[in-house]
């Protein structure tokens, strides 16, 4: 069985793509449209979402979650600005050094140390933040999915049943 960590982060890039693939089908206003939501545009979503996971690569690459805050401080008007195709471009190339990283990392379940901002210390494992990050880009996936019904636009599906399901049919 492929490694579990590559098998959601995998899921995750398919889950991005199927959105990403939706909002291209739209009117190009939708992507910036301003909205009274979690989230001001579904481009500011798509901006929060990417830097998060860049934030939990470095810090899964031993940097610290206060370097993690301030590359996200530094780099948000910046990713927020980009296009749809831009911003897609840059959320595949990073799934690209986390499937690199997940295949590289010897074990995935090795207690880690995080020092959180307040100074605390987490400990947890690269496998238990993988699934958080997993988890994170769904929960705003669905966001996207909310805020685009209340522009009156339907989404698509990005169940993790889903994926595997049509993973299942692909290579039977």
């Amino acid at each position: 069985m492929e490694q579990l960590e590559l098998q959601l982060f995998d899921y995750n890039e398919w889950a991005n793509k199927q959105i990403f693939n939706r909002l291209k089908e739209l009117p190009k206003n939708v992507y910036r449209q301003e909205i009274q939501s979690v989230f001001t545009s579904i481009s500011n979503v798509l901006a929060h979402v990417y830097l998060s996971d860049l934030g939990w690569l470095e810090v899964f690459s031993g940097k610290s979650m206060n370097y993690a805050l301030e590359l996200a401080v530094q780099q948000k008007g910046e990713t927020e600005s980009k296009g749809i195709d831009e911003l897609e471009a840059m959320f595949f190339k990073l799934s690209e050094r986390y499937k690199l990283f997940l295949r590289q990392k010897g074990n995935l379940a090795k207690p880690l140390e995080i020092e959180n901002p307040s100074g605390d210390l987490m400990k947890t494992s690269v496998s238990e933040l993988v699934t958080h990050v997993v988890n994170h880009g769904t929960y705003h996936r669905g966001n996207i999915t909310a805020m685009l019904r209340q522009m009156g636009y339907v989404s698509v599906g990005t169940d993790y049943g889903l994926y595997l399901f049509l993973r299942e049919r692909e290579n039977s």
